[in-house]
C-alpha cells in the first residue's frame, strides 16, 4: 500500500513544519536572538542566565574551537604552492601564524573584559577575531588554500556571534 499525497497530508506537513520552527525559535537563548546561527550560539552560551555568563560560555567555547583549528593553520605552509618563492611561503606561514595567534589572545583578553572592562575595549577584540590577515597574505599572491579559508570563514561566524551575545549587554 503506497503513500498518496492528498490535500489532508499536505496540510499536516505544513502545521507540523510551522510547529517545529516554533519550538526551535522558543529554544533559542535570548541572548542570541540577533545572532545569524542561533542554534549555535545557543549551544555557545549554554543555559546562561546573565549577560556575564552566556558573554563567558560564548568566549570559552569559541576558545576552544580556535585552538582545535590549530592543525589547520600549521597545514597551511604545506598547501602553498611548489613555484612560490621560499621567502614568499616564509612570509605567508609567519602572517597566518600572528594572525591565528592574535585570534586566541583576543579570545583569552576578552574573557577577562567581560568581568573587569566590558564596555570600553571588548568589541574591539571581537571585531578583530578573524583570520583575515592571513587570507589578505594568500590573495596578495593570488594563492588559495581550502583550510585557510574555511578557518577564516569559521572564525568570522564565531565573531559574529561573540558580537551579538556582546550587543545584548544590558
Amino acid at each position: 500500500m503506497g503513500f498518496t499525497k492528498t490535500p489532508v497530508s499536505f496540510a499536516l506537513a505544513v502545521v507540523a513544519t510551522f510547529l517545529l520552527i516554533s519550538v526551535a525559535d522558543s529554544a533559542v537563548n535570548p541572548f542570541c536572538s540577533t545572532a545569524k546561527d542561533k542554534v549555535l550560539c545557543t549551544q555557545m552560551v549554554k543555559n546562561a542566565r546573565t549577560w556575564e555568563q552566556a558573554m563567558t560560555n560564548a568566549l570559552n567555547a569559541a576558545l576552544v574551537r580556535a585552538k582545535a583549528g590549530k592543525k589547520r593553520v600549521d597545514s597551511i605552509p604545506s598547501k602553498l604552492p611548489a613555484d612560490l618563492e621560499p621567502h614568499t611561503k616564509e612570509s605567508i606561514h609567519q602572517t597566518c601564524q600572528e594572525a591565528y595567534e592574535t585570534i586566541i589572545d583576543n579570545i583569552s583578553k576578552s574573557i577577562g573584559f567581560v568581568k573587569y572592562d566590558p564596555t570600553s575595549a571588548l568589541d574591539t577584540y571581537l571585531w578583530s577575531t578573524t583570520f583575515s590577515d592571513c587570507i589578505d597574505g594568500l590573495d596578495e599572491f593570488e594563492v588559495s588554500v581550502a583550510e585557510a579559508t574555511n578557518f577564516n570563514r569559521e572564525m568570522t561566524k564565531l565573531s559574529g556571534i561573540l558580537l551579538a551575545v556582546a550587543g545584548k549587554k544590558p
